[in-house]
């Protein structure tokens, strides 16, 4: 399933680099991602409406979205410790990204959070990324941004002035015209962020 949501991912960040792009009345509703990586998975509409569902009465009793990866707290811990601000900005359905990051147990690791939701901005939209810097009271060229969406992420962030740094630990993207790292603790490991 991983593979098959980056896949997907994929699809849709070069729908969005075609010029005219217009969004697809599907990409307007809730859980469109899902929807679209079950039916490339084969699943029939029917079936993915009522896993669609499911997945949303889940979501209510507990967050879905807070799986954390086993290398994020103890990279999280040395960029911290190495002075870096660090923010989420990230797209939500239901503003509930605070309810995510408590339930992963690294909220406490971020000195900014964006929910796309509660400030009225998605990523790909600049403005989300301009609302960080003004909290942080940074200048683009000043941060970087990690991301595991080629478009939303990481050239979106690159598009204002900050380095964009994709996460692609499937090797989806290797005609990124951004940095690539297959980890997490690559951000350590190779400086990436202090580095151009």
């Amino acid at each position: 399933m991983g593979r098959a949501f980056g896949e997907m991912l994929r699809a849709v960040g070069s729908e969005m680099q075609r010029e005219g792009f217009v969004p697809a009345d599907d990409m307007k509703r809730p859980h469109w991602t899902f929807r679209r990586m079950y039916g490339a998975l084969g699943m029939d509409e029917l079936t993915c409406e009522s896993l669609v569902l499911h997945l949303d009465a889940a979501h209510l009793e507990r967050h879905l979205w807070c799986g954390v990866d086993s290398q994020a707290p103890r990279v999280l811990d040395e960029l911290k410790r190495q002075g870096l601000l660090l923010a989420v900005v990230s797209n939500t359905e239901d503003g509930r990204l605070i309810d995510s990051l408590d339930a992963s147990g690294i909220r406490d690791s971020f000195d900014l959070l964006v929910d796309s939701h509660l400030v009225g901005h998605r990523k790909p939209d600049e403005a989300i990324f301009r609302f960080a810097l003004e909290r942080l009271e940074l200048e683009a060229d000043e941060a970087a941004y990690v991301g595991d969406s080629y478009v939303h992420d990481a050239l979106a962030a690159g598009a204002i002035g900050m380095r964009g740094i994709l996460l692609d630990p499937l090797d989806l993207h290797p005609e990124s015209v951004c940095p690539r790292i297959g980890s997490l603790n690559e951000l350590v490991e190779r400086v990436w962020l202090r580095t151009r």
